[in-house]
Order: structure tokens, then sequence, then C-alpha cells
């Protein structure tokens, strides 16, 4: 029986409040998502999420600020799925991601996407997001969390 990978999700917002997201290899055009990944054998949601932030964007410069408390569990489409096995050998469901609200503080020039998963990376305003989240549910839990986290910390 397959299981759900255990992920994190970091909502990555700027000095001036844009918000990162990126595209990733697999996806279609119009597909975007905030960065994240898997969580490794041993590490705690916090570190498996700058790791992947440095491995995905090519630096450092987040600061975690805080943890939601919503998580996101979803499947993956059959044919996700049957790649996975072929690729690996082993595959899961879907995702369940616990998701972060983290600070970038460094130079954007100096960002430098892995370009074997992600295609492309950009920032976003807040309004434009929505255009962007087009997978089933994506914005409206988005919105929740962005909610939920921002009201928290900047009142």
């Amino acid at each position: 029986m397959l299981t759900y990978r255990k992920g994190v999700l970091g909502i990555v917002i700027d000095n001036k409040n844009k918000f990162l997201i990126a595209q990733n290899i697999g996806y279609a055009e119009n597909q975007w998502r905030f960065p994240g990944g898997g969580i490794e054998n041993g590490e705690t949601s916090e570190k498996a999420l700058l790791r992947e932030l440095s491995e995905e964007l090519g630096t450092n410069k987040f600061e975690i600020i805080q943890k939601s408390k919503q998580i996101i569990k979803y499947d993956w489409p059959a044919e996700v799925i049957e790649k996975r096995l072929k690729e690996k050998g082993k595959t899961y469901k879907g995702q369940i991601q616990e998701q972060f609200l983290v600070k970038f503080f460094g130079n954007k020039d100096k960002i430098e996407i892995d370009t074997n998963e992600i295609r492309q990376a950009k920032w976003v305003k807040y309004k434009e997001l929505e255009s962007h989240f087009v997978f089933k549910n994506q914005w409206k839990e988005a919105k929740d969390v962005i909610n939920e986290l921002l009201v928290s910390n900047w009142g």
C-alpha cells in the first residue's frame, strides 16, 4: 500500500512582501508552487526546508519565521506515480507537507536555481498568486496559510 511522502513548503517573502514561486521542470507553463521538497530520514522539517531551499535556489539567505498549523495533503496523478515507480523503483501515493513562513534576506541576483528540478522561479505580489496556483485547492490552501502566518506575525 502506498503512503504519503513527508515534505515541506516554504512561503518565502522578501522585504517588499513579494512571494517566491517556482515552476518544477515537469510542470506545464501555467503551473507554479512555493519552493520546498521532501524530508530525508533523520531530518527535522525545519532542516529539510532550509536544505531544500539552498539546493533548489543556490543560496542560504533564508530565515524561518513561523510554522503553520495547517498541513497540506494531496494525491499525485497516476502518471506521476507510474513515472516515479519506473525511475526510482518506489513511489508514494502523494505528499503531506508542513508549511513555513520564510524571510529571504539575500540578494535576489545571487539566486541560482537548480535546473535539474526547477525550470524557473520568480517573485510575485500577493494578488498575482491566484493566477499562478492552478492545481486543485492550491490557491485556497495558500490563501488560508498566508492569512494565518502573516496576520499572526504582522497583525
